[in-house]
């Protein structure tokens, strides 16, 4: 028995005119939400890698197990600049973990464009700054002041320098003072929050990753493999034994541990940059983090000293049963400059345990189990007196005369133990962002040429430090050996000069800035396999950026 028409359910109509209002309120609420509250962007270059990754591929050692990006840039300029006739040549790939100059093997440019991941893709904030002062420190989108036409010349760098005060660049780190300052001491540096210092610590070493086959890498190399750069004191009488199994094992009584520079020079080398060609450097970096973790049966009286020696002085930090114990000594004279003690209990027998010592900054901390347990500010008496103590020999017009053919000696790193048997696991050597003083010189600066005439960068003559005014911000990516950034741009674009005037090269005016940017939503893609494309967000990836 079928339906009467009256009691059929009626056929919707379809509603062109209510279609279209939809997606019109759609796409208006859309372009409302990418003009004021936030957009993504895409990162096209490595200047602030490996913080954000531009076009790079990520690579797994066969001989110790360690991943790492790599900037593959390089072989897509090569390609545009000399065609196909570079696509067979090939390039060295070094073990970050085992040596920066020693290859392990090899990629050819062809096979790295094939395997090349695109950059990250990232949300910026962009409702923040107009409610919210930018910070030192905050990861921004800007235009870039000497080509702000068009999206294509959108950056991305770490904002570091604020309206309002004098800026330089000194040894790696960051110095300011209020406009017109002129005295000697007005300088402070500027220190990192602790959230952004842990993102930006880059690693020189991590025991974790040793060669699987030492006999096989000694043949690559042809040359044995020196073992781990933390090596035994030749002069102590109880040694360390390092086993396969990555730990340092020490019997009762005193033991040392020193750093072999031979091994891995603690330096702002970075594996990313491993095939851009021509970079002036590597520089040492005196700030740097020690992490280990200790298995003791007796912590109680076990005693720990690390001592990095540095910039004319030697930090120790000394941990025992009963007190922490901080000390600054001057290397030459062997006097006190200043020391602090903190209430210290060890942990409970049996347990192991982390310990972290760090000197970053002008600062000295330790902490156990990620507790801090104590720290020490100090200072230099002026900019001047900072130079010299990171060149010894050098005065300041002779690192004026060549700023970058100038580096520190080396950093120190000798680790002491006594008393009870103990086990070291989980050793790493950190390193922190180091921002280079840079000339102007073509002749000098290769592949980070500028137009501008021979000189200092902008922010790196300590003696004509950079004036920032109302409203200028400087930006610096955080991979400083490979970023065009404030340092390097000369001359604004003939735009931005009408607008803001054509005495302010190198900085970003205020309006210029997009917005904060907040997470990468999209990392690098891999491919799902079956030979498919790399389409699939890298979802371990994801993060805030700090």
């Amino acid at each position: 028995m079928s339906a009467s028409p009256a009691s059929r359910p009626k056929k919707e109509e379809t509603n062109v005119v209510e279609t279209v209002q939809s997606l019109v309120v759609a796409f208006a609420l859309a372009m409302a939400v990418r003009s004021f509250v936030t957009e993504g962007f895409v990162i096209p270059t490595g200047s602030m890698g490996p913080t954000l990754m531009g076009q790079h591929v990520r690579l797994k050692s066969t001989v110790s197990g360690d991943e790492f990006p790599i900037d593959s840039g390089p072989s897509f300029e090569m390609e545009r600049y000399f065609g196909n006739q570079v696509i067979k040549q090939v390039r060295p790939i070094m073990d970050p973990m085992l040596s920066h100059e020693r290859a392990i093997g090899g990629l050819e440019n062809g096979q790295i464009m094939q395997s090349s991941r695109m950059g990250d893709r990232v949300l910026v904030l962009k409702f923040l700054y107009p409610f919210h002062e930018p910070q030192r420190w905050d990861v921004v989108v800007f235009k870039n002041p000497t080509d702000p036409v068009g999206d294509s010349q959108n950056y991305i760098k770490r904002l570091v320098g604020l309206p309002n005060e004098q800026f330089v660049i000194v040894d790696g780190d960051v110095f300011t003072a209020p406009i017109g300052a002129t005295n000697a001491d007005a300088f402070t540096i500027q220190r990192k929050p602790d959230f952004i210092q842990r993102a930006v610590w880059r690693n020189v070493y991590d025991s974790d990753f040793v060669p699987t086959d030492p006999s096989s890498l000694a043949k690559i190399w042809n040359r044995p493999w020196l073992g781990a750069p933390f090596q035994n004191a030749v002069n102590d009488d109880v040694q360390f034994a390092q086993d396969a199994a990555r730990l340092w094992t020490k019997p009762v009584g005193h033991a040392t541990l020193e750093w072999n520079h031979e091994i891995l020079p603690i330096d702002d080398w970075a594996a990313y940059n491993m095939w851009r060609d021509r970079l002036p450097g590597p520089y040492s970096v005196s700030d740097v983090r020690v992490r280990a973790t200790i298995d003791c049966d007796d912590p109680a009286s076990l005693d720990m000293s690390l001592t990095i020696s540095a910039r004319k002085r030697s930090f120790v930090f000394a941990l025992s049963e009963g007190k922490v114990t901080l000390k600054i000594v001057m290397s030459e004279s062997g006097d006190l400059e200043s020391t602090r003690e903190f209430p210290f209990k060890m942990p409970e027998a049996g347990a192991p345990f982390d310990v972290e010592y760090m000197h970053v900054d002008q600062l000295v901390a330790v902490s156990v189990n990620g507790e801090s347990i104590g720290s020490m500010e100090y200072a230099f008496p002026s900019l001047a007196a900072r130079l010299e103590a990171s060149f010894p020999g050098r005065t300041v017009e002779d690192f004026l005369r060549n700023p970058m053919g100038a580096t520190a000696p080396p950093t120190v790193l000798r680790w002491e133990f006594d008393g009870a048997p103990m086990t070291l696991r989980n050793v790493r050597v950190d390193r922190d962002l180091f921002y280079r003083s840079v000339a102007l010189s073509p002749r000098e600066q290769g592949v980070l040429a500028t137009d501008q005439k021979d000189g200092l960068g902008f922010a790196c003559d300590p003696t004509h430090p950079a004036q920032l005014t109302e409203d200028q911000f400087l930006m610096l990516g955080d991979n400083s050996p490979a970023s065009r950034d404030g340092r390097l741009w000369g001359a604004a674009h003939a735009l931005v000069g009408l607008r803001y005037g054509e005495g302010a090269p190198f900085v970003v005016p205020r309006e210029l800035l997009l917005g904060k940017a907040w997470s990468v939503y999209f990392p690098a893609p891999v491919s799902p396999g079956f030979g498919l494309p790399a389409i699939v967000p890298d979802f371990g990836r994801l993060r805030f950026i700090r």
